[in-house]
């Protein structure tokens, strides 16, 4: 398979970003599980067994067209940089985007979901360099704390942000559910004084009810 290979020349590496980019535009007007490899072979107008030369499988095809689809991430950080003076505001700001993204395009959010569960060596290679891709963007939005919390803390909303999408892909949880969850996990992690406050509203709410409890 090319990827093995020696690195492709100008025409071919021509030929394989046409075929992501014909699996992109499909998956802008259907769903993942609606498409067929051959379909995009047609729509990028090259033959099945070349589309087959660059990749291995549906699972791989798809997974090289979201890590496509998300530099189209740092595009837009790019030309509206964002306008936050904390890390919370940046990173929530960033983080919104993204969801916005999926919001657009529902069908990548289920299309990442399957991905997640797929066996296949290339689609697993392909999920950890879209992370890669997506993190090193919420990364640079988070300035106040070292580099290795600040990793960390981009690690888990990521994770937050990829369950969250999974209930709203399948009909669990509304979009806005989606952003107040991150929003909620953002600021306990990178904002004290608010998760400081949190618990003293907690503590207030929990007196509060022993006193009606007594009265």
């Amino acid at each position: 398979m090319s990827d093995a290979k020696s690195p492709l020349t100008h025409a071919q590496q021509a030929r394989r970003d046409r075929i992501v980019d014909a699996g992109l535009a499909l998956l802008a007007a259907r769903d993942y599980d609606k498409i067929q490899v051959k379909d995009v072979a047609e729509e990028a107008n090259v033959a099945l067994g070349t589309l087959y030369h660059y990749f291995s499988s549906k699972e791989h095809l798809f997974a090289e067209v979201l890590v496509r689809w998300a530099g189209t991430l740092r595009t837009n950080t790019s030309r509206n940089p964002l306008r936050g003076t904390t890390d919370t505001q940046r990173l929530t700001q960033v983080i919104n985007r993204s969801v916005r993204a999926f919001q657009r395009q529902p069908s990548l959010a289920r299309l990442v979901a399957t991905l997640e569960t797929s066996a296949d060596p290339f689609a697993t290679e392909i999920l950890a360099r879209l992370a890669h891709t997506t993190n090193d963007i919420y990364l640079e939005a988070i300035h106040d704390v070292d580099r290795d919390t600040a990793r960390r803390i981009v690690s888990v909303v990521d994770a937050v942000l990829a369950s969250r999408l999974r209930s709203w892909v399948a009909g669990r949880s509304s979009i806005t559910a989606v952003t107040d969850d991150l929003a909620d996990a953002i600021s306990l992690l990178l904002d004290p004084s608010s998760r400081d406050s949190e618990v003293r509203r907690s503590e207030v709410r929990r007196s509060e009810v022993r006193q009606t409890a007594r009265s």
